[in-house]
């Protein structure tokens, strides 16, 4: 089960929606910034969106050549389906889907298999800030405002969110969130570990409310593929 919590601990994984004209400034303090992140979420249905990440390693004070892909998420009544596809430098996907969850790494043809059995309404912290409910946020995360930020020519507002538990910190003790301030969802995370490394992810072309198809999250896996459950 720890296998699992960290990877999708570090996915990011997050998401979005709204019809809201951008703010400027520090028009907003952290509770108005939640108030629209948490009505954009509730007409938030399914999303796809270009990714990019990399990872900054303290020690060596550098970042990795990093990697890019594509994430689409999608929600059905109460069933949550997601899907991550790395496409270079190096191929593999991460799917959830029915409370089961598949990683799989064609070059090495191999796929690992998961069962999220209790903690299958966990796979909500994927879309953290992507449709999460503000309350739910409050809970888990201690939240900070950390004022506004012009990203990729963006109006954000910087979000510092720190675990309150010791389990979740043990994996990241700390996440930051820059949220779109026209669309209320994320537009980049940093996940930072307790050695101070951290994965920094960018989303790009994010569609809201994209029409997809649950075929869409079935993972076909070639005869030859070794699957380790």
């Amino acid at each position: 089960m720890r296998k699992f919590q960290r990877i999708y601990l570090s996915l990011p994984i997050l998401i979005f929606a709204a019809f809201f004209s951008p703010v400027k400034g520090n028009d907003l303090n952290l509770e108005e910034v939640l108030d629209r992140i948490d009505e954009a979420g509730q007409s938030l249905n399914s999303m796809k969106a270009e990714i990019t990440q990399k990872k900054w390693t303290d020690i060596l004070a550098e970042f990795d050549s990093g990697e890019t892909g594509e994430l689409m998420f999608l929600r059905s009544g109460k069933d949550l389906f997601f899907r991550k596809d790395i496409t270079a430098p190096t191929d593999n996907s991460l799917v959830i889907k029915g409370g089961e969850v598949v990683f799989y790494q064609p070059g090495i043809k191999q796929a690992q298999e998961y069962q999220l059995g209790e903690n299958k309404d966990k796979a909500e912290y994927l879309l953290l800030g992507f449709g999460t409910d503000k309350d739910a946020i409050k809970e888990v995360y201690n939240l900070e405002l950390l004022g506004t930020e012009n990203l990729n020519g963006k109006e954000t507002y910087k979000i510092q969110m720190d675990p309150k538990s010791e389990k979740v910190s043990a994996f990241f003790v700390r996440i930051v969130l820059w949220i779109d301030a026209e669309m209320w969802v994320p537009v980049q995370q940093q996940l930072v570990e307790p050695t101070q490394d951290y994965l920094l992810i960018t989303f790009n072309n994010i569609r809201l409310n994209a029409s997809i198809k649950k075929s869409a999250f079935d993972l076909k896996l070639p005869g030859d593929v070794k699957i380790i459950k």
